[in-house]
């Protein structure tokens, strides 16, 4: 089996659409931000590990930069998606060591190499079995939500209620899988749209406009949450 290894320079913002023949398994190890795909955004944080099947288009992308260890190779024997997966590496990083042990081992003997990357995809598909009964019905939540995150009527409770598990039980998986809560998700969905919103239309539409069009009826609680993601208000990043 051949594979592809590589490791993201320091501070890449923005990796373009792209898709590969073979699986690819990414695991980042700074910055978030959120992976591209055709189906919707997946975020990303240290430690998240995402899987990504042949053909499908992905391409990620941060504010801040980011940096991941991505392995190609022909993982069918282990995995037959058609979506992307992604969840967090356990408590020890294990996952983290070997990717690390794999990309400092690229160049050396294959057969050792081979067997590096058998034992990360076994891992992972550890890490996939204690996820997957709430995976599927994380993604769809987090496509929910990110369909209906500029309604100001959207209700999360309702969301997390329809997956068919309690809202609590599903709070919490939302958190283990994404690493943050169902409103911090949202909060992050409409503050990056409304810098995005401030960047075209500048002062062509007024503050307020903006936070309507991003859900916020109140424009105080808006500023409130803008402050929270960004670090300043929104009147101070128009103006920066």
């Amino acid at each position: 089996m051949s594979f592809k290894i590589n490791c993201t320079p320091d501070g890449v913002v923005r990796y373009p659409m792209h898709t590969h023949k073979n699986y690819e398994i990414m695991l980042y190890i700074e910055g978030k931000g959120y992976m591209r795909t055709e189906s919707g955004d997946v975020p990303f944080e240290d430690g998240t590990i995402v899987i990504v099947p042949p053909n499908i288009k992905h391409g990620s992308i941060s504010e801040n930069g980011f940096k991941n260890i991505s392995i190609e190779g022909d993982f069918k024997e282990y995995w037959h998606l058609d979506s992307v997966r992604f969840f967090g590496d356990n408590e020890t990083q294990e996952g983290k060591k070997i990717a690390q042990l794999i990309y400092d081992n690229r160049h050396g003997n294959g057969n050792y190499l081979s067997s590096l990357c058998k034992a990360y995809a076994c891992f992972l598909s550890q890490r996939f079995e204690i996820d997957s009964r709430i995976y599927k019905r994380v993604s769809n939540i987090i496509l929910e939500i990110s369909k209906n995150a500029f309604d100001p009527q959207i209700n999360l409770a309702s969301i997390l209620s329809n997956s068919g598990y309690s809202e609590d039980y599903m709070r919490s998986g939302f958190k283990k899988i994404t690493g943050k809560t169902p409103n911090e998700f949202l909060t992050e969905i409409r503050i990056k749209h409304a810098c995005f919103l401030i960047d075209i239309y500048h002062h062509e539409l007024s503050l307020t406009e903006i936070s309507e069009r991003c859900g916020y009826l109140d424009y105080i609680y808006f500023s409130k949450k803008f402050k929270s993601v960004m670090g300043m208000s929104p009147s101070e990043y128009r103006n920066q």
